[in-house]
């Protein structure tokens, strides 16, 4: 197995440059990572574990730039690579960056979560959020989300991950519309920083076991509630209603800040028919009162049928 130092500490400190000739050391430390790589020919996961995080350190440290510097790591996948795989064709770029960030995810951002998650097992599951392995948080969201649907203990599919992705792609596409209209009727918004991952000193690959069970891992029974299933409908109108109301609150605050309480009394007075707002009190009033009433309903302790039967 590879070595789980595979960030060295000169990387943060002193930036390697591609046209920087190679040090003795460094020529060593990529024949011996090479070598390794070469060497770890056991099971597929296994193999392409070893192979990402070889090629990690690789790219992480420039050692593919050549002894007297100035070589791309395009030029040193198609140039060296292929030795790499026992075979005579090169990794592509494309997947030398799906094997890195299988080991990248699995080894490093997943394993330093200390929870009791289900690891990916092919780099065809990571490769829909590869693109997320610089903000980690979104990345483990996406992921968790699609364990969610596959239920107990099982890894999500290629598929369910993609879907996974997508949706929440979705959501950030959604929600980032408003920041951007608070923005410009000066209303305060919070900053956000994402979290910092270290490397993870793990390289058995294997799951931490703890005595808590996530929603995601939950063992579904059909002739119960589907977890799964119920945080979906239950997230899709909580986001459906927010929503509506930021939008609500947003068109209002802009265009009163604008035109000031004159602009609203001249729409409630305006006869447009079937769009008339001339009721826009009592409506907001409504709104008002059936979330309070949601408000009062999640307070209550209730058994099932207790509403219908009261």
């Amino acid at each position: 197995m590879m070595s789980s130092a595979i960030i060295p500490e000169i990387v943060g400190q002193t930036e390697i440059l591609e046209e920087s000739p190679m040090t003795s050391q460094e020529q060593k430390e990529l024949i011996e990572t090479e070598t390794v790589i070469k060497s770890s020919f056991q099971g597929k996961m296994e193999r392409d574990l070893a192979i990402g995080a070889g090629l990690l350190k690789i790219k992480r440290q420039k050692l593919y730039r050549g002894i007297n510097g100035g070589r791309l790591w395009v030029d040193y996948l198609k140039e060296e690579s292929g030795k790499l795989t026992g075979n005579s064709e090169p990794i592509s770029d494309q997947s030398a960056r799906n094997l890195r960030g299988f080991y990248e995810f699995r080894c490093e951002i997943l394993q330093d979560l200390y929870e009791n998650i289900i690891l990916p097992t092919n780099k065809t599951q990571v490769t829909p959020i590869i693109g997320y392995l610089k903000n980690p948080k979104e990345a483990v969201e996406i992921w968790k989300t699609a364990c969610s649907e596959t239920g107990s203990n099982k890894v999500p599919t290629h598929n369910q991950v993609n879907r996974a992705y997508y949706d929440y792609r979705r959501k950030v596409s959604s929600t980032n519309k408003q920041p951007e209209l608070e923005s410009e009727n000066n209303i305060k918004t919070e900053s956000y920083s994402e979290p910092t991952y270290q490397a993870s000193t793990n390289t058995t690959y294997e799951e931490t076991k703890t005595s808590s069970i996530p929603v995601w891992e939950q063992e579904r029974n059909t002739q119960e509630v589907d977890p799964f299933s119920e945080c979906k409908k239950l997230h899709d109108v909580l986001y459906a209603a927010e929503k509506s109301l930021q939008d609500l609150h947003g068109v209002l605050y802009h265009q009163i800040n604008k035109y000031g309480s004159a602009y609203l009394d001249q729409m409630k007075q305006f006869d447009a028919g079937l769009y008339s707002v001339s009721n826009i009190d009592e409506k907001i009033d409504e709104l008002h009162e059936q979330t309070s009433y949601l408000v009062n309903l999640l307070e209550k302790e209730i058994e099932p049928n207790d509403l219908v039967n009261g």
